[in-house]
């Protein structure tokens, strides 16, 4: 049978629409064809990136496509969720996330270029992770008392890193300085892995960080651990206090620890986001990483897509009071 001219255009332009809508919604059936782009929004070294790695490495054996991390460092990991943020919804850049600098840089930042909820959503909040005190392993310093005593006998000269003006370990400083009346300085870097190379070289009294970050410094004997943010001890690091049995209860309702998470543009296809999701807890229920969480004080969570945008919604509303009340500003 044959098609007449004006048959054959109404076919074409069926067609051309059907292929502009698969290509729009990003047909989970033949996701990923490319390289996929996971953005972490500080340099190497830190927890975001470990846990960003632990996915480059055994992902792609599932989904035949690379994983390449592409470390964004910079404002508490704002530069880099701005880029995600404006990026297209298709799947192939997202985003590795430490709850704390992306749901606190929500109230620390007067115009971030997104809003840290509606802008994105959810594929999987993978792990929960215990925040640890730190001091140089060569420091005089042995216990939280012994920090406190010192801040107290020097106002103004004790000094404590962090990640980044604005992230949970900077604002962790500052509710301890609140609990304790103390006087001490914050010194930020931008990320993890240089703050504790600073830290380790005598550089800062001390410093608030993810254990994941931590151990390899506190193994080699670099770093000395004094206290934990977690209500229990960790696995990894049984002999280190709490910062309750230590004397230092955090305040009720504050939950100083942190989960990690991926996170895309709010527009990609539900499709991808649980085929995402699939792959991701895939690789975090593998037998040696599980083995490997606990060493790092973490603890597998592997949420829905769901769980993760409630979860972060509820924290940029929990943390923009503790910002306001400690009078923290990163811009």
């Amino acid at each position: 049978m044959r098609i007449g001219p004006v048959v054959a255009v109404l076919l074409a332009g069926a067609v051309i629409p059907a292929q502009h809508a698969c290509a729009q919604g990003g047909s989970a059936a033949v996701y990923p064809e490319r390289p996929i782009r996971l953005v972490v929004g500080f340099p190497p070294g830190g927890a975001t990136d470990i846990f960003a790695r632990i996915l480059a490495q055994h992902m792609p054996e599932s989904i035949g496509q690379p994983v390449v991390v592409d470390n964004r460092g910079g404002a508490s990991g704002t530069i880099a969720a701005a880029m995600v943020a404006k990026g297209p919804p298709d799947g192939y850049t997202i985003m590795m996330v430490p709850s704390g600098p992306y749901t606190i840089s929500a109230s620390t930042y007067a115009n971030l270029p997104y809003d840290a909820v509606r802008d994105f959503a959810g594929v999987s909040l993978l792990a929960w992770v215990t925040n640890v005190i730190v001091v140089p392993q060569a420091s005089p310093v042995k216990t939280l008392p012994d920090l406190i005593r010192m801040a107290r006998d020097k106002p103004g000269q004790v000094t404590f890193c962090s990640s980044g003006a604005g992230s949970l370990h900077h604002l962790a400083g500052e509710v301890m300085k609140r609990l304790t009346a103390t006087d001490m300085i914050h010194v930020p870097f931008k990320g993890a892995g240089p703050a504790l190379t600073a830290l380790a070289g005598g550089e800062v009294t001390f410093g608030f960080t993810s254990m994941p970050a931590a151990m390899p410094l506190i193994n080699g004997k670099r770093l000395r651990p004094i206290a934990v943010t977690s209500e229990k001890r960790a696995s990894a690091l049984p002999g280190t206090p709490t910062m309750a049995e230590a004397g230092v209860p955090p305040p009720p309702g504050l939950d100083i620890r942190e989960w990690y998470g991926v996170i895309v543009p709010a527009a990609t296809p539900a499709a991808i986001v649980n085929k995402l999701n699939a792959e991701m807890v895939k690789v975090f229920k593998r037998p040696d990483v599980q083995a490997r969480l606990p060493e790092m004080g973490a603890e597998y969570v592997g949420s829905s897509p769901q769980a993760l945008s409630k979860q972060l919604a509820n924290d940029v509303r929990t943390w923009a009071k503790w910002v306001k009340d400690a009078g923290v500003r990163a811009d």
